[in-house]
């Protein structure tokens, strides 16, 4: 039989180790990112660039609409490229076939991320997500999720802007990168930093498609105006 010491003794570690133990589930569930749209894998990414490659930008203009970005031969829109609506609402993002696969769409109240299927909506006027659309229906975000994922536009000292998905104040997830020069890229990013696929617009249209990790380029390729 244990003494009365022992009996306290085992009970106290006892005590740190559920304390322990539940702090670090917390922590983790804390850690645990929303899942907010299907990001498609790299292996996808990288045949979608195969794909796409040899297939040309173009400027089309539709009355008061217009897009910038590759155009296939049949004249659909097939690729990178940004819809810009009379109205001033954009789509940017990965078309094929004129439908957006996977991108931004900046409205006059709503910014959406994601597919036609699977994405998150966040307020312009408040900057917060407000509700995920999955399995045809929406779902609500909790008051944390609320705080720390968000949209935003920033102005930088240089004049470039960014627009898009933040966590915790952090550049991260999807978002347009305006260059003060006219140039802009869409694609991923990561705690702060440009990292994954996306695509760089330049002002004469050319094009660059691929993978970066910061400034670098895993795998880039050139894309031009046709």
């Amino acid at each position: 039989m244990y003494n009365v010491a022992t009996m306290k003794y085992i009970e106290s570690i006892t005590l740190i180790f559920l304390s322990s133990f539940f702090f670090l589930g917390s922590a983790l569930a804390q850690q645990t990112p929303m899942m907010k749209y299907e990001i498609a894998p790299a292996s996808f990414q990288h045949i979608y660039i195969d794909h796409i490659q040899d297939i040309p930008s173009k400027t089309i203009n539709y009355g008061t609409n217009q897009y910038l970005g590759q155009v296939n031969r049949n004249g659909s829109l097939y690729g990178y490229g940004m819809f810009i609506n009379g109205d001033g609402s954009q789509i940017v993002g990965q078309f094929r076939n004129n439908q957006l696969l996977f991108g931004i769409t900046l409205g006059q109240s709503s910014a959406l991320v994601g597919s036609r299927d699977y994405y998150a909506s966040y307020s312009l006027a408040t900057g917060r997500i407000e509700f995920v659309f999955r399995a045809n229906e929406r779902v609500l975000i909790d008051a944390q999720n609320q705080l720390d994922y968000g949209f935003v536009s920033m102005t930088y000292a240089n004049g470039d802007q960014y627009v898009g998905e933040v966590y915790q104040r952090q550049r991260h997830g999807y978002g347009i990168y305006y260059y003060s020069n006219g140039d802009f890229w869409f694609g991923q990013y990561r705690e702060d930093v440009r990292d994954g696929f996306g695509a760089l617009f330049s002002v004469d249209g050319d094009i660059q498609v691929g993978q970066w990790r910061g400034e670098d380029e895993v795998r880039v390729i050139q894309v031009k105006k046709k």
